[in-house]
């Protein structure tokens, strides 16, 4: 949760072409990072996102309410009821802490290799049988949503 004396943060997490759910709108979330972001995975938990369809634009252009799953025996936290996902492509995700507890603004950059390369603090989830782990970091907000060099 934020606070004013807290820094806000920005998790970022990839998105894989296979991802599982009905029309592939589930997105797992490497457990240790989806702890250090939501807390912990006891229950599942509601939070607003506030998606930003174009890095051009200026207010969201979908605002609604998501879940945050409970843990998973896969080491996972899954996003839920978020079904915009399966429309997206391979990308990365950003959810960024807003200064309202439980409200993220959500935006995606398909061009991962220069999102790789313009962070650092990446972790990386387990591989499966589809291919290797996902990457996830936490960084520090906010977070610019246009960027096309690193």
């Amino acid at each position: 949760m934020t606070t004013e004396n807290t820094q806000r943060r920005c998790l970022i997490v990839e998105r894989h072409d296979w991802e599982t759910g009905g029309g592939e709108q589930q997105l797992q979330i490497p457990l240790a990072v989806a702890e250090d972001f939501f807390g912990t995975g006891d229950t599942s938990q509601e939070i607003m996102v506030r998606v930003f369809l174009s890095p051009d634009d200026s207010a969201p252009g979908i605002v609604k309410q998501i879940s945050i799953s409970a843990t998973y025996g896969n080491n996972t936290r899954r996003v839920n009821g978020f079904v915009e996902i399966g429309l997206m492509p391979s990308c990365f995700l950003f959810f960024e802490e807003t200064g309202t507890p439980n409200t993220y603004d959500v935006w995606h950059v398909i061009d991962k290799a220069i999102v790789a390369a313009r962070f650092d603090g990446w972790r990386q989830g387990g591989n499966s049988q589809y291919g290797r782990g996902r990457l996830a970091a936490i960084v520090s907000a906010p977070v610019q949503r246009d960027f096309t060099r690193i």
